[in-house]
């Protein structure tokens, strides 16, 4: 992970396509182009307000890799693999968001 101040839409733009240049692509039965990794954008924004109050934003965008049905693909060795583990860390996350919306946020259930 990484951070860097910007300051202009076209380094975010910059910034964006460096970062895609990382990412595991491949075809699969179902798509030519297949995402196999899971990357995470996230921006904080600050100006400054008249009288020198700052105001601050969060946004987080996320692009998970497809979950995928072995049959539907027809994946063999590695790919099949890794439509596994993308399935799997789909799954953790889909708890984690559920146990968020159930009121057991970060940390519950912990001693």
């Amino acid at each position: 992970a990484a951070s860097l101040v910007v300051g202009s839409r076209e380094a975010v733009e910059d910034m964006l396509a460096r970062g895609n240049q990382f990412r595991t692509t491949s075809a699969t039965g179902c798509n030519e182009v297949s995402s196999r990794s899971h990357a995470v954008l996230q921006l904080r924004l600050e100006t400054e307000k008249e009288g020198g109050a700052k105001a601050i934003g969060k946004l987080a965008l996320i692009d998970l890799a497809g979950s995928e049905r072995a049959r539907k693909t027809d994946n063999r060795g590695q790919r099949l693999n890794e439509g596994a583990n993308i399935n799997r860390s789909l799954l953790a996350l889909a708890n984690c968001i559920n146990a968020l919306v159930q009121g057991g946020g970060p940390g519950a259930g912990r001693g």
